[in-house]
């Protein structure tokens, strides 16, 4: 990003600060980014396009079944994705606007990420509904089986239950209420001298009477959606039994003096994990707050009040422990996601790994330092950053590794057995079939507004549709101040962009659309950062000789940056570096490519297909090469972000 920030001496300082304070009419200009990533194989193999505004950046993608999901991410992250991970080179034009528009158009956006968001969580609400609904229709039929293997997954839940059953009697629930040192019976205490002793009993009942009071809404009325408000309505019948059902959960590990199970926390004996003077005081005092904060929630009007009282008891135990032994100990908060999200961990990124796991502590404990006391915020973030580095240490230097994704909020689940509801089969059954038509009827109208359509609706011809409505918006906003109302939208992007770009009628090639921006909007500089190879290769010129370089790092072979990965289809030479002999090199590459067919077809019977579907994309994207044309670049998947790089 361009800085607007100048240096200058004492009595320009003097007149620039002046100036600022008395010239009100005065505006800022700030810099939004058109980004055009190049192709390489797998996801965007044609290019992709993004808008950059400060470290935002927004992009849309192609997601099942068929639709166009708009993306909001750090700048870094994305960054690395694409230029380090997938290994492709990131071009921009920066165009600078005054203050009000860029503003406008950013929260256009951001607005859009929201509503879709909203609008994709309700499709997701919906599908739970039907299923909670043919759940409840099993356990109230006459088929125990079916009645003793229903269950739902109940988030935080984990830390206390492998599986919850609604039965005070059953042997789940061992009382720890001797044990007066125990965090979940001291907060147990604390509530019955502020509310009552009776409290948690009638608090249970009357949760219990919500329950079986529960019905699904009956309305039958489908709603309309559009790319810009927010859906109509948020029921959601499973969340809201969900909710209860956690709420009691909660309640019976509150009253039955419960700790976590031993294997949620995660602790080590690493010399940097010992507590000093100063994080234990803060720590301390975070405890005292947590406390105070979890007795009044229970007096608290939310619906979903047992989910941050489970996690808070949790997080009291793992307090308490850090405070007894002098060492930070922390909830587990990982779970192994798909592997396109896991990282692979073994010998050839374990170093990095490592580091950047030390480096993540390292941030934390800083944090932990600088803060004058410590809110849930900090303390979340010291959460994650202590876990990272506890789950990597405890990988062994001779095993293969998939490091678990963290969750956002501590989510650890566990099963909770269902409870039936006074409902009868057939009443469900109604609902059932009223729930499955709304959710159909809805879901076509998210098809319908967010088709991907490669030659008419695509991650180009959305972002330029975002920016004209966000126009558009801008020039609303300042119609009462200006003749602007009489303007169209076209001549309002030509006065603040410098020209007009129609979504419909815009080139549908990423690189196509780049080169339109940079020829038409009022660009005020452009730049490219290179992909993740390139800057190796560069490093190595510095290091041995270029001719060397070159040579090495031209094939699969005998490179030292490159390792062939699952991820890219097998080829042997690298065409990017290389005009004039890329047909001789593609030709290569197409051969590597039918031979990984033939090894696809032997492979059927126990890799599912994916090596012949790999050489298929090989294929793919070996052909342009004949014609001078290059896509593959080679992926890394394995890396692991540097330490200190913004994360």
């Amino acid at each position: 990003m361009r800085s607007m920030v100048s240096s200058c001496g004492g009595i320009g300082f003097l007149i620039a600060w002046v100036v600022a304070l008395c010239w009100p009419a005065a505006t800022l200009a700030r810099d939004f980014e058109f980004l055009y990533v190049n192709a390489n194989e797998g996801s965007a193999s044609g290019g992709h396009a993004a808008i950059k505004f400060e470290d935002e950046v927004f992009h849309f993608q192609h997601v099942e079944p068929g639709m166009l999901r708009i993306y909001r991410d750090n700048f870094s992250a994305f960054r690395f994705a694409y230029g380090y991970r997938e290994n492709r080179t990131i071009a921009g034009h920066r165009i600078t606007l005054d203050d009000g528009v860029f503003q406008t158009l950013k929260d256009t956006f951001n607005r859009r990420w929201l509503i879709q968001n909203r609008q994709f969580a309700l499709m997701k609400a919906m599908t739970s509904d039907l299923q909670l609904l043919r759940d409840l229709q099993r356990i109230s039929s006459a088929d125990t089986t079916a009645s003793t293997s229903a269950s739902t997954e109940l988030k935080g839940l984990g830390y206390f239950f492998t599986d919850y059953r609604f039965d005070p009697t059953d042997s789940q629930f061992r009382s720890e209420a001797s044990d007066l040192a125990s965090p979940t019976v001291a907060l147990k205490n604390a509530i019955d001298a502020k509310y009552g002793d009776d409290f948690l009993q009638k608090k249970r009942l009357f949760v219990w009477q919500q329950l079986q009071n529960l019905q699904p809404d009956a309305t039958d009325a489908a709603f309309s959606i559009s790319k810009d408000s927010f859906p109509a309505t948020d029921r959601s019948f499973a969340r809201q039994y969900r909710n209860l059902l956690l709420n009691l959960a909660a309640l019976d590990v509150l009253s039955s003096g419960l700790s976590p199970r031993p294997e949620t926390l995660l602790t080590g004996d690493q010399p940097s994990l010992q507590l000093h003077a100063e994080a234990a005081t803060k720590l301390t005092r975070f405890r005292q707050t947590l406390f105070m904060n979890l007795v009044k929630l229970l007096q608290s009007e939310r619906s979903d009040w047992g989910y941050p009282l489970l996690i808070g008891i949790a997080r009291l135990h793992a307090l308490q422990q850090s405070l007894a032994s002098g060492m930070f100990v922390v909830l587990d908060r990982f779970h192994a996601a798909g592997n396109d999200e896991n990282i692979n961990v073994d010998d050839d990124n374990l170093g990095a790994v490592t580091g950047f796991a030390e480096h993540a502590f390292k941030v934390a404990d800083e944090r932990l330092s600088a803060s004058r006391d410590l809110d849930e915020r900090t303390y979340d973030e010291i959460e994650i950053r202590i876990g990272i580095l506890l789950q990597i240490k405890a990988i062994r230097s001779d095993q293969d590794f998939r490091l678990p994704v963290a969750d956002a909020t501590p989510s650890r689940p566990a099963n909770a057995k269902l409870l039936a509801l006074p409902l009868k089969v057939k009443e469900l059954a109604y609902y059932e079939r009223l729930y499955q038509t709304l959710a159909t009827a809805y879901r076509d109208q998210l098809l319908a507004i967010y088709d991907y359509r490669l030659l008419s609706q695509n991650c180009v011809t959305e972002i330029f549709g975002v920016i004209n409505d966000g126009l558009a918006r801008h020039r609303a906003q300042i119609s009462d101040t200006d003749n602007s109302a009489l303007e169209s939208v076209s001549q309002t992007s030509e006065r603040f962009l410098g020209a007009y770009i129609d979504a419909g009628d815009v080139n549908i090639i990423p690189y196509a659309a780049f080169d339109q921006v940079g020829s038409q909007y009022r660009v005020d500089s452009s730049y490219q950062l290179p992909p993740y190879r390139e800057q190796q290769i560069e490093k190595r010129y510095r290091e041995i000789s270029p001719w060397l370089v070159d040579m090495l790092e031209s094939n699969v072979i005998t490179s030292s940056i490159y390792h062939w990965n699952s991820e890219d289809a097998a080829f042997l030479f690298f065409t990017q570096d290389a005009v004039w002999p890329r047909p001789l090199l593609g030709g290569l590459n197409l051969t590597a490519a039918f031979g990984q067919s033939l090894y696809g077809l032997l492979a059927l019977p126990w890799d599912a297909g994916h090596s012949l579907q790999q050489s298929l994309k090989g294929i793919f994207v070996s052909i342009p090469e004949l014609f001078f044309f290059n896509i593959r670049k080679g992926s890394f998947p394995k890396l692991i972000p540097e330490p200190g790089n913004g994360n």
